[in-house]
């Protein structure tokens, strides 16, 4: 797809994007066609990276003429502060409330993502984004750890806390990736008494079919075939469709237990987590399992289709 404003129409407020070493980062940059916005807030994490510094430049050259290129650093371990200066900059630019803003959420990190998403709506400026991600052509699948390598601390995401009984039973709902033993690791932490896993169904691609299943093979041999279910991997609110059924059905509500998320999933599907939590805050503890370091070393494919897969506007 190729992203254009719209004739008649005046260019965006923002763009939001994170500057990565996988090359992600590039694909809606090098698809931006005519279009133009006020300002372009470019997140870049901390720690080195050879891999980052290339897209970077290649960043720069496609972004020249698109507009005015912030740059925000951001820690991996802890991304708020970058939220708080986003949220600033943008609460303090002049505009027609709520601000136009494009998001990439190809390359945040699923917990500087859904703490981006907070902070916006929390300032009032979430109601007119378009959110855009961009797939790889390919991901490196021979092991269980293709994108990143060991896990340094399993805790709640700070500002996605949420209310315990200690009459209620716990049940932990894992979305699953490519990243086994990230998501087995978390699992034996929390070690829940129910245990619910989604599939992204249908995949990215046809022949990406199973890929899930082979990366979490021994998580999914501990649980019954009623306990896997699927949501879409590229509809937010398929995601939020079904945890919204899932706490107000008899066999999982809420009245029986307290509620775990863990964001193992497509970046959709991590959209479609906050759309359920924001209209349900505090009946739910969002998990996060840190790596201990990114593989940047393995198999990083270019960029292919980039897609629209929201707008808030329709929340």
């Amino acid at each position: 797809m190729r992203v254009e404003t719209a004739r008649f129409c005046p260019p965006d407020d923002a763009l939001l994007l994170a500057a990565s070493w996988d090359e992600r980062c590039l694909g809606l940059a090098s698809r931006l066609g005519g279009y133009h916005c006020h300002r372009v807030m470019m997140t870049v994490y901390d720690g080195e990276s050879a891999f980052r510094e290339k897209n970077i430049g290649l960043l720069r050259k496609l972004l020249e003429e698109v507009g005015p290129v912030t740059v925000v650093p951001a820690k991996h371990s802890d991304p708020l502060q970058n939220v708080r200066e986003t949220v600033t900059l943008l609460a303090a630019a002049p505009t027609e409330a709520p601000p136009r803003i494009a998001i990439d959420v190809s390359t945040y990190t699923r917990k500087h993502f859904l703490q981006l998403l907070q902070g916006l709506d929390l300032a009032g400026i979430l109601g007119a984004c378009s959110f855009y991600h961009t797939e790889p052509v390919d991901f490196h699948t021979p092991d269980d750890e293709p994108i990143s390598q060991g896990i340094s601390s399993v805790r709640a995401i700070e500002t996605f806390m949420g209310r315990n009984s200690p009459a209620r039973d716990s049940l932990l709902v894992l979305f699953l990736g490519y990243e086994g033993r990230r998501a087995a690791a978390l699992w034996e932490h929390v070690d829940p008494n129910m245990t619910l896993a989604v599939i992204a169904d249908p995949p990215y691609r046809q022949e990406w079919r199973g890929r899930t299943e082979a990366q979490n093979r021994y998580l999914l041999s501990c649980l019954p075939r009623d306990q896997v279910l699927v949501s879409h991997s590229l509809v937010p609110a398929d995601t939020e469709n079904l945890l919204n059924r899932l706490v107000s059905g008899d066999e999982y509500g809420l009245a029986r237990y307290n509620y775990r998320i863990a964001p193992f999933g497509t970046k959709a599907q991590t959209l479609g987590i906050y759309r359920f939590w924001r209209k349900h805050r505090g009946i739910a503890t969002i998990m996060y399992a840190a790596p201990f370091r990114y593989r940047e070393e393995q198999g990083n494919f270019p960029p292919g289709r980039t897609w629209l897969i929201d707008k808030s506007a329709t929340w």
